[in-house]
């Protein structure tokens, strides 16, 4: 019988944390620290330090559970599914997943490619008892990473075997209609199930990415119109429905995401020119304080309307850690650290349920 022995929640914003010489990675990791990501010089120095330490300290608490596989509940930021086929829930299985996709490397100036072991087997059991108890899934191949797993895996620099396997379940978060949260309280719910039926004792820990409120340079037909008036907005409408063809015309697409992104954090604005807070602290603590007091019929009664309202058409990203909340029983967690940084247009959240493992 399977063994859930850790749940952790962090937030991916793409201009998080600069990877330099005081944050190394374990020598036997997978990943490579050269490069930085983002633009993490725009924040605050006390809200990066507060931020790295939270990241760090998630990455203990991974690392003393010694999970043998990690399902990670995430969102495809147009990586690898479009408007023209977006799966509403996506479980990937092959032998490694690589990150980051060939748009985000000079964006997060990363110049070597990682890959992260995929467990096929272990993710063949989890498709098949999720469709089992009624959760119409899609299966993918291998798949590209954006900042939804690879920056916080830098961030958080676990001291795992480089042979922990990560078993990627994608959610639709960003191209309506979205499943209902209650949805993805109950697919965490299914997830757990099928983790403890796995043999051998296996040793599972369950993480979740994303959110809190945000307003990403993504196009939203509620909160930028259709179509959109901006015309950076427009051509993002056309890659997010066509796919990476789009890039053949205009290859630094990505390059123009984050000076876009910068720029609607100078100005508090989304669309740029249309005045808008990028940040909602206030709902953020309150789904923060619902999340980590384990109150699972508040997360469930969630509404499409009210999370796009109150936290964006990137706060939806929460789907990602109702699903977590699921998965862990709906029980209560830590709140390691909230930090509103408008910088990074993210309300910025790291949770640990400190789950007691032998």
């Amino acid at each position: 019988m399977g063994k859930i022995v850790a749940g952790i929640g962090i937030s991916h914003a793409p201009g998080k944390f600069k990877a330099n010489h005081h944050l190394p990675l374990p020598a036997n990791s997978p990943l490579t620290a050269s490069g930085a990501i983002g633009f993490p010089e725009t924040a605050q120095p006390d809200a990066r330090e507060r931020t790295e330490a939270a990241s760090l300290a998630l990455g203990k608490a991974i690392s003393k559970a010694k999970p043998d596989v990690i399902f990670a509940f995430l969102d495809d930021h147009f990586e690898n599914f479009y408007r023209n086929h977006m799966p509403t829930i996506a479980v990937s299985i092959a032998d490694h997943h690589v990150g980051p996709a060939d748009q985000w490397m000079e964006p997060l100036r990363i110049d070597k490619k990682t890959y992260f072991p995929g467990s096929p087997q272990t993710a063949e059991h989890l498709i098949n008892s999720l469709v089992d108890q009624g959760f119409d899934v899609s299966r993918t191949g291998s798949v590209e990473y954006g900042n939804n797993l690879l920056m916080p895996w830098i961030l958080m620099a676990p001291d795992l075997p480089a042979s922990t396997a990560i078993v990627p379940i994608f959610l639709n978060v960003f191209t309506p209609p979205l499943m209902k949260y209650s949805r993805a309280y109950a697919l965490g719910e299914a997830c757990r199930v099928a983790a403890e039926a796995l043999p051998e004792e296996m040793r599972v820990a369950f993480i979740c990415t994303g959110g809190l409120s945000h307003w990403p340079p993504y196009w939203s037909p509620r909160q930028a119109g259709d179509p959109p008036e901006d015309q950076f907005l427009k051509l993002m409408k056309e890659y997010q429905t066509v796919g990476k063809s789009v890039l053949k015309d205009h290859p630094d697409l990505f390059v123009k995401f984050d000076e876009y992104e910068v720029e609607m954090a100078a100005k508090n604005e989304y669309p740029l020119n249309s005045k808008h807070p990028l940040v909602n602290a206030e709902w953020d603590q309150l789904f923060m304080d619902k999340f980590c007091g384990g109150d699972a019929e508040w997360l469930k009664n969630l509404t499409y309307d009210e999370v796009e309202e109150e936290a964006g058409h990137g706060g939806h990203e929460v789907l990602n850690w109702v699903a977590l909340s699921g998965a862990m029983s709906g029980k209560k967690a830590k709140l390691v650290l909230y930090e509103a940084v408008l910088e990074w247009i993210c309300g910025m959240t790291y949770v640990d349920f400190e789950v007691e493992t032998d």
